[in-house]
């Protein structure tokens, strides 16, 4: 029987398999050799997503794209369902920004992943995320990361103890959602 880490591994391996690109959790914490957060709290890998933003939409000023950037990584809503409404909408059709085009005011749509062609996008798989969490810190076991994008949360349960089940992950899941 494999443990959780070996279970942990070889999902990573998979996501690997899949084109996924790889970082362990501590490596891009604020203290990490490869800092890409500013503080536990920060769950948005913001340069990934700043690069994501300009390669997606080369035709909007750069200033824009920052604007854009601020606005995913800000949540609306104090309400969780309100913030995942609003953030699936930004996701489908793109961060709505305006700007200057020498003395037109111009309106337009920051995509932040492209649907057509997947290729344009950055994946990446991380075990061991830590964020700080309302109470504590917290660290789901694989986080997948499109863009720079936190969009899916894996936990994983040691299939060789017979008191962990799909419970026990769900209930786990349900600490990460009301307290990161």
């Amino acid at each position: 029987m494999i443990t959780e880490d070996q279970l942990e591994q070889l999902c990573i391996d998979w996501f690997r398999e899949g084109g996924y690109d790889y970082a362990y959790g501590p490596d891009l914490a604020h203290d990490g050799p490869r800092p890409e957060r500013e503080d536990y709290r920060q769950v948005v890998l913001f340069g990934r997503l700043l690069a994501a933003l300009h390669r997606l939409n080369p035709h909007l000023p750069a200033a824009t794209l920052e604007e854009a950037a601020l606005m995913v990584k800000k949540p609306q809503s104090p309400v969780l369902l309100q913030n995942n409404k609003f953030f699936h909408k930004l996701l489908l059709e793109g961060v709505p920004v305006s700007y200057r085009d020498g003395k037109e005011s111009r309106h337009d749509h920051a995509q932040l992943i492209d649907f057509h062609n997947f290729h344009n996008n950055q994946f990446l798989i991380v075990n061991q995320f830590t964020v700080q969490g309302s109470k504590m810190n917290r660290r789901p076991d694989l986080v997948v990361f499109i863009n720079g994008l936190p969009l899916v949360l894996i936990e994983l349960k040691n299939p060789a103890d017979e008191q962990a089940d799909i419970w026990d992950a769900f209930n786990q899941l349900q600490t990460y959602k009301d307290e990161i």
